[in-house]
């Protein structure tokens, strides 16, 4: 469900955040402003680089754009704040999707939702205690959630016949399907730009509230969401992702890439080196440059075990491969290179961490690295 919650203690704010709450803003909200833009402070938040790739929302469109530079690598319609507020005694929410640049802070597959103030004064139910477990909603985000900070997320829901429409609480709804497909594509610190102007509504009706949040799972229990095409084997999936590359369908491949990189990160390791042994394969570039965004995610989240991997893919795989981690990583990076937090891949597998196995797929990340420093005019060895 997609969220917002209102003025609470500092102690539910952080329980919410540990356990992937979505929520969104208190009132009073100010109308959108347009934000100048500044020299970065933190080389992790620097201002959006057109050249490189980042995530449009559009609030008017209430479409999500998934940027590689000018180009369009995908598009999907998505849920934004009603534009409503609800009142009480005491508090007061406006569930409006904000506007302006935020960073991805954290993403989370299959994320709870903690309840806010809001969600029990919506149904007409008391509020409980800030950390009651009674607040706590396992799959209430659907799919996946990617966490911009400020009280926002973009996560996948339980409605998609709801999506290309104002229905949330703040948050920025995508199908579950789509949902997987960004937690893939960006990395911690991507930009994410919300544009657009929302109108600002009245009062909440009734009706709204009903039509807009979760379905109830009327005592089934946590409704976790479950790619459908786990069900299939390793050999199987492989046959379809080979098929899905080769096709005109810019999507399809998603679903079977993320079964096989859920399945290759947990202990499937044929599963994680045949991604590898694909990079570069696809039908055309946009689809080859999302690929490459996949296997960045791999080597981010298993680092160790995606440069073992490495080790044992042919030599002209391994080349592809490592060339598509390198650029995909730091095109996702809008900060200077040479500082000493750019994402460098090498940088989050020491060397002296490996035995025998991993030193060739690590050493194939060296050179990549150099080749990219290279392209780029930074000299070489600058970190």
């Amino acid at each position: 469900m997609t969220l917002t919650f209102g003025a609470r203690t500092a102690a539910l704010f952080a329980a919410a955040l540990a356990l992937g709450a979505c929520a969104g803003r208190a009132a009073p909200v100010s109308e959108p402003q347009p934000v100048a833009e500044a020299p970065p402070v933190d080389p992790l938040q620097p201002p959006v680089r057109p050249d490189k790739r980042y995530v449009v929302v559009d609030v008017r469109q209430n479409e999500l754009r998934f940027m590689d530079g000018a180009r369009v690598l995908w598009r999907a319609p998505v849920g934004t704040g009603t534009g409503f507020r609800l009142s009480t005694p005491g508090q007061r929410w406006q569930f409006t999707t904000p506007t302006g640049t935020r960073y991805v802070q954290f993403k989370q597959l299959n994320p709870a939702w903690i309840r806010p103030d809001w969600w029990y004064h919506e149904n007409k139910l008391p509020v409980p205690a800030p950390d009651s477990p009674a607040r706590k909603e396992e799959g209430g985000l659907g799919a996946a959630a990617v966490y911009l900070g400020d009280e926002i997320a973009i996560h996948g829901t339980d409605k998609p016949e709801l999506l290309g429409r104002r229905v949330s609480h703040g948050c920025i709804r995508l199908s579950n399907a789509n949902a997987l497909r960004l937690f893939h594509d960006v990395q911690v610190g991507t930009p994410v730009v919300i544009e657009g102007e929302a109108e600002v509504l009245g009062e909440q009706p009734d009706s709204v509230a009903r039509f807009t949040r979760r379905t109830p799972s009327r005592g089934r229990g946590p409704q976790l969401y479950r790619n459908p095409l786990d069900r299939l084997s390793t050999t199987a999936l492989f046959t379809r992702l080979d098929r899905e590359l080769a096709s005109t369908n810019d999507s399809a491949w998603t679903l079977t890439a993320s079964a096989l990189l859920e399945r290759g990160l947990r202990d499937d390791a044929p599963a994680l080196r045949g991604l590898l042994a694909r990079a570069g394969q696809a039908q055309d570039e946009p689809r080859r440059h999302e690929y490459a965004a996949f296997l960045a995610d791999a080597f981010s989240r298993g680092a160790l075990r995606t440069v073992v991997s490495l080790d044992r893919i042919t030599p002209e795989a391994r080349e592809r491969a490592v060339a598509d981690i390198v650029e995909a990583t730091m095109a996702l990076y809008h900060g200077p290179p040479e500082h000493r937090l750019a994402p460098w891949p090498t940088h989050r597998v020491p060397v002296s961490m490996l035995g025998p196995s991993g030193q060739a797929g690590w050493r194939a990340l060296q050179e990549a690295e150099a080749a990219y420093r290279g392209r780029i005019g930074l000299a070489a060895g600058a970190r």
